[in-house]
């Protein structure tokens, strides 16, 4: 766990593979709500924003931008298509992750503690580079470090796409691919990191700790299920 410093830094890797047309501008929508609500809890965040497709499997919209200086997600710059390199898109953030903090030891900067989110709505198909066994490897050792990683997906199986990366129960998160399930996903996340971001100025934040105490995106979910 990092003592040092409350300040984080918020890398989310966002699909936006062919399938997530259907929910694109609740996409758009949740996502700027998010940062908006973000932006009310202070300056100590710094964002990445990363789509990713089989055509560009890291197109960086944002990297290590300050919260205040976020700019929205619009259907120009998210544009949704082709096939879904899951396991790619998650090991080349990592990488540029600790890239980037392994600059900023370098640079005598202070320690920044990582929050990993994925948001995607299927499974991974479109892989070249990343195994899932190496993709494991890196998100074991990076939890060592202290990172959370958290997961949203609209997926059938998305329980079993983030365990088998190694992800905990406690920070996956179902929901369902329509407006209101889109909504809540991103709600739930807006809750669950102004939680981490106050536990964090006050000490009291456990690395082991579950992200989501609500899981309201997955109960609405589970619902339509029924």
């Amino acid at each position: 766990m990092t003592n040092a410093t409350t300040n984080t830094h918020l890398y989310i890797l966002l699909d936006r593979s062919g399938s997530m047309s259907s929910i694109a501008r609740d996409v758009i929508g949740g996502y700027n709500t998010f940062i908006r609500e973000q932006k009310k809890e202070g300056s100590d965040v710094r964002v990445t924003l990363v789509q990713f497709d089989s055509s560009d499997r890291q197109e960086i919209i944002a990297a290590g931008v300050p919260i205040d200086e976020v700019v929205d997600l619009t259907e120009d710059t998210f544009i949704p298509r082709g096939g879904t390199p899951l396991l790619d898109a998650t090991g080349l953030l990592i990488a540029r992750a600790r890239t980037n903090q392994e600059l900023r030891v370098q640079n005598a900067l202070p320690a920044e503690d990582i929050v990993f989110v994925t948001i995607t709505d299927g499974e991974e198909n479109e892989s070249s580079e990343y195994t899932l066994a190496k993709v494991q490897k890196l998100i074991a050792e990076c939890e060592k470090q202290g990172w959370t990683f958290v997961f949203l997906s609209a997926a059938l199986d998305a329980y079993g796409d983030a365990s088998r990366m190694g992800m905990k129960q406690g920070n996956i998160q179902s929901f369902a691919a329509s407006g209101v399930g889109t909504n809540l996903a991103f709600e739930s996340l807006s809750a669950s990191v102004k939680k981490m971001r106050d536990m964090k100025r006050s000490g009291t934040w456990k690395d082991d700790a579950d992200f989501f105490d609500e899981k309201i995106a997955e109960e609405d979910r589970n619902k339509k299920d029924d």
